[in-house]
C-alpha cells in the first residue's frame, strides 16, 4: 500500500480519503455547490465528504469528481482502493453502532443491518455470479480503470462475471454495494478474483434453447435514500424511541433504515443514474410513475434526521404527488447559491461518456404507497420501457398524518418529542 493511499501520518482511511477529496476540490478552483451539481450530490453532502464527516456509500460520486478534476486512470485507481478501505471502516462502525443502539430499549432486540453482510453478486438474469474470472464493478461516468487482480472497472452500479451482462434490472443497486462492502481490508486492499467453480450446467437434451433478450443499451442504478440538502429527511419507525439508535449520516441511511424496518415519511428522494454502454446516444423519452400498491398510512413515530438544515444548492428534480389517482412526474427548477437552475424536461440523451442523473421526489400524505418509475427509451433502432425500482422491490413512501414527531437530542443522547 502506498503512503498516498494510507494518508500522511497513517491516519484512518476516512481521513485520508477526505484529504484527497479536499485536494481535488481546492485544485479545481470551483465551489462546493458547482462541483456537487456536476456529480449528482448536494453541496452539504460534498462538504461532509471533504471534511471526513461521512464516507460516500458508493464510489460513483468520488469517481465522477476525480474525472471532473482531470485525474488520470492511475489516480482514480488509487482513489478506489482508498475508498474501499474507508467504506469497510464505515460498515464496521454501522454494524457496531446499530447493534448497540437497537438493544438499548427495554425488550428491544438487536437486528442485523440488512444489506451490509457480504452478499452474492447477481447476474443479469438474477442468478449468482459464480464463473471463473475477475470482478467487474460498473460505476456512473467512469472510463475503464484496470486494477491489479481485477477486471476493468467501468459503468454504473453493476457487478458482472463471465457470460453475464451488467446488472441493470432487479437487484442491481444493492448487489453492487454488497460487493464493495464484502471486501475485507487487513493492511492492504485486495480486489478478489472469483475462484473457478467448474463449467456452467448443460441444458437438458430435448429442451429447446431460449435466446436471451438483448441487453439494454444503457445501465442504471437507483438510490432511494437521498435527503433534502443532504440532511433533511424523516422516517416512520414502529419502535419505542429508546430502541431507536441515533440518526445516521445520509450515506449510512440505507443500513439504518433496513435494520429498523423504517419507512420514508411523507417524502422519498430517489436518485437515478444512467449511462450508455458505448458512445452511441440513447434517447430517454419519458419518465412515468406507476403506483402498484395503496394502503392506509403506516403506523409508527416520525423520526426526523435533523432538527433543521438548509443548503445553497437545490437541485432540479421531478416532483411526484403519489396521492393523485394517476401521479405524473413534473419537472421543477432548482437553485444554486441564488442563481436559478431552469427546469429541464424530457427528452435526455446518455452515452458512455455522457451519463445523466435524475432526481425524483415522491410525496404522500394520505396513503402508504408502493411505486415504481418506468423510463421509456429509444436508440440504435430499438426502443422499450425499463422499470426503475429498489433492487426488484417497489419504492415505498407513506404519509404520516397525526403521527408523533421526534428529534434527536445529541446532548442528552436520546430522541425527544419535537415541536
Amino acid at each position: 500500500m502506498s503512503d498516498e493511499e494510507r494518508g500522511p501520518g497513517g491516519e484512518c482511511a476516512r481521513e485520508a480519503l477526505a484529504e484527497r477529496l479536499r485536494g481535488l476540490r481546492e485544485g479545481s478552483g470551483r465551489t462546493y455547490a458547482s462541483l456537487a451539481r456536476r456529480i449528482g450530490v448536494s453541496a452539504s453532502t460534498l462538504h461532509r465528504y471533504c471534511t471526513g464527516q461521512t464516507v460516500p456509500a458508493e464510489f460513483a460520486p468520488v469517481e465522477r469528481l476525480a474525472r471532473l478534476c482531470g485525474r488520470t486512470p492511475e489516480e482514480r485507481e488509487s482513489l478506489l482502493r482508498l475508498w474501499l478501505r474507508a467504506d469497510a471502516e464505515r460498515v464496521e462502525r454501522i454494524e457496531a453502532g446499530a447493534g448497540a443502539g437497537v438493544g438499548a430499549g427495554p425488550g428491544a432486540q438487536a437486528s442485523p443491518v440488512a444489506g451490509l453482510a457480504p452478499g452474492t453478486g447477481a447476474s443479469a438474469d438474477g442468478g449468482p455470479v459464480t464463473g471463473a474470472g475477475a470482478v467487474t464493478v460498473a460505476r456512473a461516468g467512469a472510463g475503464p480503470v484496470t486494477i491489479a487482480g481485477a477486471g476493468p472497472v467501468t459503468g454504473a452500479g453493476a457487478v458482472t462475471g463471465p457470460g453475464a451482462g451488467a446488472v441493470t434490472g432487479a437487484g442491481a443497486p444493492r448487489s453492487a454495494r454488497r460487493w464493495g462492502r464484502a471486501l475485507s481490508v487487513c493492511g492492504a486492499v485486495a480486489l478478489l478474483a472469483l475462484a473457478p467453480t467448474g463449467s456452467l450446467p448443460e441444458r437438458s437434451e430435448g429442451r429447446a434453447a431460449v435466446s436471451a433478450p438483448p441487453a439494454l443499451p444503457f445501465t442504471w442504478t437507483s438510490d432511494d435514500h437521498v435527503w433534502k440538502y443532504g440532511c433533511g429527511h424523516s422516517y416512520l419507525v414502529a419502535r419505542p424511541p429508546a430502541a431507536v439508535p441515533p440518526p445516521p449520516a445520509e450515506a449510512d441511511a440505507e443500513g439504518w433504515a433496513s435494520a429498523l424496518g423504517a419507512v420514508h415519511a411523507g417524502e422519498t428522494g430517489v436518485r437515478i443514474t444512467l449511462q450508455g454502454r458505448d458512445e452511441r446516444a440513447v434517447v430517454l423519452e419519458a419518465l412515468r410513475i406507476r403506483v402498484v400498491g395503496r394502503r392506509a398510512p403506516a403506523d409508527g413515530r416520525v423520526h426526523r434526521m435533523s432538527s433543521g438544515c438548509g443548503g445553497a444548492l437545490t437541485p432540479r428534480t421531478f416532483d411526484v404527488d403519489l396521492d393523485r389517482e394517476r401521479p405524473v412526474a413534473r419537472s421543477v427548477p432548482g437553485n444554486d447559491t441564488g442563481e436559478p437552475i431552469p427546469a429541464v424536461s424530457f427528452p435526455y440523451r446518455v452515452s458512455s461518456s455522457d451519463p445523466e442523473v435524475l432526481l425524483v421526489t415522491a410525496r404522500a400524505a394520505r396513503c402508504d404507497c408502493d411505486w415504481v418509475a418506468e423510463l421509456r427509451w429509444s436508440g440504435g433502432g430499438r426502443s422499450g420501457t425499463v422499470r426503475i425500482d429498489d433492487g426488484g422491490r417497489p419504492f415505498r413512501t407513506s404519509g404520516a398524518p397525526g403521527r408523533p414527531v421526534h428529534d434527536y437530542d445529541h446532548g442528552a443522547g436520546r430522541w425527544v418529542v419535537g415541536p
